[in-house]
């Protein structure tokens, strides 16, 4: 009888202790979806990158737009846009000289 108990509170400690360590859900398994995003870039100069992402998180998450600048020597840049909530855009302008041009947009989405 006391050869079963023990067995029986060794068992029980084993289980007890593999739930605690156990990994929790992941996002994909809670249901947590990724926000969307759209970035596009105009048509003329001056030359300015645009993008607007829905799906995030209200007040924690922010979206900025991120654009790369080129120009004529082939000079690279990044410029940031103002971080924007949900549904909003968020731009940057290269420069307002028109030989600067749009590499690369895209978007930046982080917790504040």
């Amino acid at each position: 009888m006391k050869r079963r108990s023990i067995t029986s509170v060794l068992a029980f400690t084993a289980v007890a202790g593999s739930l605690l360590v156990a990994p929790s859900a992941t996002a994909s398994e809670v249901g947590i979806k990724k926000a969307e995003c759209e970035v596009w870039k105009s048509n003329k100069a001056p030359w300015t990158g645009y993008s607007k992402c829905t799906g995030m998180l209200p007040i924690v998450e922010r979206q900025q737009v991120k654009v790369i600048c080129i120009d004529p020597r082939g000079s690279q840049w990044v410029v940031y846009g103002r971080g924007k909530g949900n549904g909003e855009t968020s731009s940057a302008k290269c420069s307002d000289n028109p030989n600067v041009g749009v590499y690369k947009v895209g978007a930046n989405v982080y917790r504040i």
